[in-house]
């Protein structure tokens, strides 16, 4: 794969992603009733994610040696699954600066910001939530980007700018959340090494789930946890936190090479 198809299939997967939803949006979004309005802004991300990839898919004539992949399943080694869990650890404690930076700025400006308050969500919002981030967006994101898009790019290009491309695109397909560009480029970058040490898309795929349900979890039950962070007001402790992620970041993915009984 050349890098310009590499380009192509991103922003193609984004205008697809964008054609559905306002394609639904004007079709049904008026005849919805009140009651229902939920279902649909739950159902939207699935149905674009689904219909978008399947069509990338499609148009590319991407597939996959399922069958290998299933024996890859048998393969999966406990010790490497615990450490995804220490790195999806360091990774939530690493991103949290990005995240927070307009509200750093501010305070360094003098600007004031109201603590976190944590609003309620209906049980069904939560499903809709859960079953796009934590299921369908780890499995279709890492099949692309990491399975396909990275595997076709180090065939002629060198690693380096494999992992660094596919792990730019896989970013800017979360726009517009410009809070998450460069934590979404670590975790490509990340989970491109950690494929290329393993071969076996289902660690990348696991710890995909596991940042997404850490994410989950405290977007929507974490709110002590933002309080408290809120409140250390971006002191030593903080930035404390801050190191303490990228130690727990690096000990992670020694450990899962290690683990793996392959040499970096």
């Amino acid at each position: 794969m050349h890098l310009p198809k590499a380009l192509l299939i991103s922003i193609l997967l984004s205008i697809i992603h964008i054609a559905i939803y306002l394609g639904i949006d004007q079709l049904i979004k008026e005849s919805i009733p009140n009651n229902y309005v939920i279902h649909y802004i739950g159902l939207i991300p699935i149905i674009t994610t689904i219909i978008g990839y399947l069509t990338i898919f499609k148009i590319f004539r991407i597939s996959f040696d399922w069958e290998n992949m299933n024996n890859k399943i048998g393969t999966i080694n406990l010790k490497i699954v615990f450490y995804l869990l220490i790195l999806t650890i360091g990774l939530e404690l690493f991103d949290r600066p990005f995240f927070d930076f307009s509200k750093i700025v501010d305070f360094l400006n003098g600007i004031v910001n109201e603590p976190y308050v944590q609003s309620k969500k209906p049980n069904i919002s939560l499903i809709y939530t859960g079953l796009y981030y934590i299921i369908l967006a780890p499995i279709f994101e890492e099949l692309l980007f990491r399975k396909y898009m990275y595997t076709k790019l180090s065939k002629k290009y060198s690693e380096n700018l494999s992992i660094i491309t596919s792990s730019i695109l896989f970013s800017l397909i979360h726009l517009p959340s410009y809070r998450n560009l460069i934590p979404t480029l670590i975790f490509g970058i990340i989970c491109c090494i950690i494929y290329k040490k393993t071969k076996n898309i289902f660690y990348t795929i696991i710890l995909h789930i596991l940042a997404n349900l850490s994410w989950f979890i405290f977007e929507n039950y974490g709110e002590i946890y933002y309080k408290w962070i809120f409140g250390l007001k971006y002191n030593l402790i903080y930035w404390t936190v801050f190191g303490i992620g990228i130690t727990l970041i690096l000990f992670g993915m020694k450990k899962i090479t290690t683990a793996n009984k392959v040499l970096w």
